[in-house]
């Protein structure tokens, strides 16, 4: 197994539509912010984490409009 896949990345993940605070559960250890007509998930995953959230994305049926890794996590989005 390669040694990056296990070390966490913060990620900003955006979503298209604005998810309520009751997805938050769903999303455990990312911070949502919704504005705009979409909803954008900060944190530091995984892969197998970053997979996980994908799936769960996917199985919700809400539409992915980007993945992007960034320099760090905001304040209050811990990870997992």
């Amino acid at each position: 197994m390669d040694a990056d896949a296990t070390k966490p990345t913060c990620y900003r993940i955006v979503l298209k539509g604005e998810l309520g605070d009751d997805f938050q559960v769903l999303f455990e250890g990312l911070r949502l912010k919704g504005a705009g007509g979409e909803t954008i998930l900060t944190g530091k995953l995984d892969q197998a984490q970053l997979c996980g959230v994908m799936a769960r994305v996917q199985n919700l049926g809400i539409e992915l409009v980007s993945i992007e890794p960034v320099a760090e996590a905001p304040a209050g989005a811990e990870g997992r």
